[in-house]
């Protein structure tokens, strides 16, 4: 009897090859198109193809045996390296890193800072974590520190929070927070915080070109809630802890989730449809349709800002009041403990005082019965010495007794 696969065993191609660590999804879909893929000894050059995860897959003729465990590092970025493997330029790549390099499986970086950008890069063989991350959809915040050459004034924040017009379509800031200054040789420079939801090429630092800024530096400093660690050194890297596994790990629950949903839709349209839409959508934007698309994702990372905001304040609540119970209850066990004591103290004060005046009474006593047995023998001596001498034979046989 043959056996049916369903159609949730079914992977696309070039998910299977990401997750083997071959290379990213983009890159996967290069080696199907050149003819470097075989799946079940039959080469595969279709995009999009899906397949069961239990099928034999070789690229180059190297077959592919087992998935490796899923990992995500997290890497301080050094200045002038690139975050692709190879490069035309022959400049320094990320994976030219030493500690990248002892990895024993193959990683991705998930989105992209330029030669000149610093900090925070996602390295990870999951994908569906990689598209979370990366894909503007799903509006992850990235937050950069900007060091510009020149004063950044509260006009230039509040034009980026509105929004500018760059080549490829407008770009706003989520938020702007201006810093400190910093000296650079003759000139002042400003440092600045910066969030934004997307991952264009080089938009941070077109948007400072567009407001006539030249960047001096820059810096991502947090992908998310997850944040570039103080201590970790450029050219460093370390695996993710637990909670900050947790945490990537439900933004990739919530985007499978997501995803799932829609599939689920009654009324979805066909690939043929939504393929001509998306042509024809592409052909007729223009400024206002650019409008509405930067007016949907300002509301959505609005929402999900509100949100998080919601729940943080809810967990502070809680702590608050486990705080306040808390002192609650050490302040009863305090007052039951000092009405205790008290009550303790004047008994044992009591007790001191009863003892002492008793003491006192025995010394006096003593006293007294020293000073009268005293006074008797003074009085007795007295009287023998007053006594007179009624017989002279006594003395003398006494004065005999003691010549002799």
């Amino acid at each position: 009897m043959v056996k049916v696969a369903n159609k949730e065993e079914l992977v696309r191609l070039n998910v299977l090859l990401q997750e083997f660590g071959v290379s990213s999804r983009r890159k996967a879909d290069e080696l199907i198109e050149s003819g470097a893929v075989q799946v079940n000894g039959k080469i595969i050059r279709v995009l999009g193809t899906k397949i069961e995860r239990q099928s034999s897959i070789s690229v180059n003729g190297k077959v592919l045996k087992n998935i490796p465990a899923k990992v995500t590092y997290i890497l301080n970025k050094p200045f002038m390296t690139i975050t692709s493997r190879k490069d035309d330029k022959e400049r320094a790549t990320i994976f030219d890193l030493p500690e990248i390099k002892k990895l024993p499986l193959n990683v991705q970086s998930v989105g992209r800072l330029d030669y000149r950008s610093e900090g925070l890069l996602v390295l990870t063989n999951d994908g569906d974590l990689a598209l979370a991350l990366s894909h503007p959809k799903y509006s992850v915040e990235k937050t950069y520190a900007v060091l510009t050459s020149s004063a950044f004034t509260v006009e230039d924040s509040e034009k980026l929070k509105k929004g500018i017009e760059l080549d490829d379509g407008p770009a706003k800031a989520i938020s702007v927070k201006i810093g400190g200054k910093e000296k650079l040789g003759n000139s002042v420079g400003q440092w600045i915080e910066l969030v934004v939801t997307e991952g264009r090429n080089r938009l941070v630092r077109r948007m400072m070109e567009a407001l006539g800024l030249s960047v001096v530096r820059l810096v991502r400093v947090a992908i998310g809630d997850l944040r570039l660690p103080g201590k970790l050194e450029p050219g460093k890297m370390r695996i993710v802890s637990d909670i900050e596994a947790k945490y990537l790990n439900d933004i990739k629950k919530s985007m499978i989730n997501e995803e799932s949903k829609k599939k689920k839709t009654p009324n979805a349209l066909s690939k043929d449809v939504t393929e001509k839409r998306k042509i024809k959508r592409k052909l007729t934007l223009n400024d206002t349709d650019y409008a509405r698309e930067a007016e949907r994702r300002e509301k959505r990372a609005s929402l999900v800002a509100s949100l998080r905001k919601k729940e943080t304040e809810k967990i502070k609540e809680e702590k608050r009041s486990a705080w306040h119970s808390n002192e609650n209850a050490k302040k009863d066990n305090k007052d039951k403990k000092s009405y205790f004591t008290k009550e303790k103290k004047e008994e044992v004060s009591k007790n001191k005082e009863s003892k002492r005046s008793s003491v006192y009474r025995e010394d006096k006593v003593k006293s007294e019965d020293k000073l009268e047995s005293k006074s008797k023998k003074r009085n007795s001596k007295k009287d023998f010495e007053k006594k007179p001498k009624t017989s002279s034979g006594k003395n003398q046989s006494s004065k005999k007794r003691y010549d002799k």
